[in-house]
């Protein structure tokens, strides 16, 4: 009789089938579900010894040579080449500065067996798109910001709260990052400011990267922009304000994909260090704002915060989003939030990740459907409805005044 963890990779492999076909004839979020079910699969095959050889040496290895394939501009130097790939040799001789050839083909075997990079053949190597995609400075900085600057305080939570008495923090003052690197009662932001500008550079360039690649909220079959946004818009007022909006993805994609549709004015605001940093279009108005004081621009369209309620405990919320209400014009202001909305059964990977290390580095975490309408409701404020994508992990729910 087959064992119960057989059963259970049988099943897997009928779902695989089955989504293999979805995914040949191009069904909406079939990707998705085969990366879900192969990741299963891998775990149901997998000895406890592989997966622990998997989880303590490959990865780990695997970090730390990117690390200093970044260091060697490595994947500038693989991506010179072509698909039939390149010899380690020259390989090493492309980098900068010039790496001992032995040191790169030892590096390009481990990333060639984690599929980083082709291994095209004998001591030949190719690029791939996600090694390409260390030749861009979003997402070096988002390795250097997670491998440099985050890792240490991964490595610091069991002496947190061994300290805590195994409670989890309730406010950005006095979380694993303030226990790592001794700020207690300064919040990681204000940290980057004050004393490491380029760690905040690298973060906010890591949230540029993390919008690449995955469905934008504007986009007609996520959430419905014209009907919901423009119909109805003063031309002569703010269309939107996107409030801690980074150095500009969200805002500038916005203006990209309705162009001359939009008559009002965008307003991209953050701390000033990051506005600075900005890459927008001149049409777009860089604005250094505080998110916890008032609101400066009176009657927008709509008020946009991409993955800042997530970073708040419920106090701090209520206190932003009250500074935007007394900004809002009734029956026509609009606050959408692109957020995780994590479900109460069956969330996935990159949601319950996300929620560990936002304890992590904020004190903070997702919230459900209905933790999200009770912060709302006690900030004034009625949640009207929440747009989903079959292939996106995040949500858009648009608040007006109750």
């Amino acid at each position: 009789m087959a064992s119960q963890a057989s059963q259970a990779s049988i099943a897997l492999i009928e779902q695989l089938t089955k989504l293999g076909d979805l995914y040949k004839s191009g069904e909406a979020g079939s990707r998705e579900g085969l990366l879900g079910v192969c990741s299963q699969l891998i775990s149901e095959l997998s000895h406890p010894t592989e997966s622990m050889l998997r989880l303590l040496w490959a990865e780990p290895c695997h970090h730390s040579i990117i690390r200093t394939g970044i260091d060697v501009k490595l994947f500038e130097a693989l991506a010179s080449g072509d698909e039939a790939g390149q010899k380690s040799e020259l390989i090493a001789s492309k980098c900068e500065p010039q790496a001992e050839p032995l040191l790169i083909a030892r590096m390009l075997r481990h990333l060639a067996a984690m599929g980083t990079v082709h291994e095209t053949g004998p001591d030949t190597f190719a690029p791939t798109l996600f090694s390409n995609s260390f030749t861009e400075s979003a997402y070096r900085d988002s390795l250097l910001f997670i491998e440099d600057d985050f890792q240490p305080v991964h490595v610091g939570i069991p002496s947190f709260f061994k300290e805590n008495g195994y409670k989890l923090p309730t406010t950005g003052l006095n979380s694993p990052f303030q226990h790592k690197y001794q700020c207690k009662g300064q919040h990681m932001f204000e940290y980057f400011q004050s004393s490491a500008p380029l760690m905040g550079q690298r973060f906010a360039s890591m949230m540029g990267a993390w919008s690449k690649g995955r469905p934008r909220w504007f986009q007609e079959e996520y959430y419905p922009v014209k009907e919901r946004l423009l119909a109805g818009a003063n031309e002569d007022e703010t269309f939107l304000v996107d409030v801690g909006g980074g150095t500009g993805h969200d805002i500038e994609g916005l203006r990209e994909h309705f162009g001359s549709d939009i008559h009002g004015k965008l307003v991209l605001q953050d701390r000033p260090e990051i506005v600075d940093i900005a890459q927008v279009n001149p049409q777009v108005e860089r604005m250094a704002h505080d998110f916890l004081t008032e609101q400066p621009v009176k009657g927008a369209r709509a008020y946009y915060f991409h993955s800042i309620i997530q970073d708040w405990n419920d106090e701090v919320n209520t206190q932003i989003l009250k500074s935007i209400v007394v900004a809002m014009t009734p029956r026509y202001s609009k606050i959408l939030i692109n957020d995780f909305v994590v479900p109460n059964q069956g969330a996935v990977w990159p949601q319950t990740c996300l929620d560990w290390e936002l304890m992590a580095s904020l004190g903070a975490r997702h919230r459900t459907e209905q933790e999200h309408r009770a912060l709302y409701e006690g900030a004034g404020l009625k949640l009207v409805g929440i747009w989903s994508h079959p292939q996106s992990l995040d949500s858009l729910l648009e608040l007006e005044l109750a």
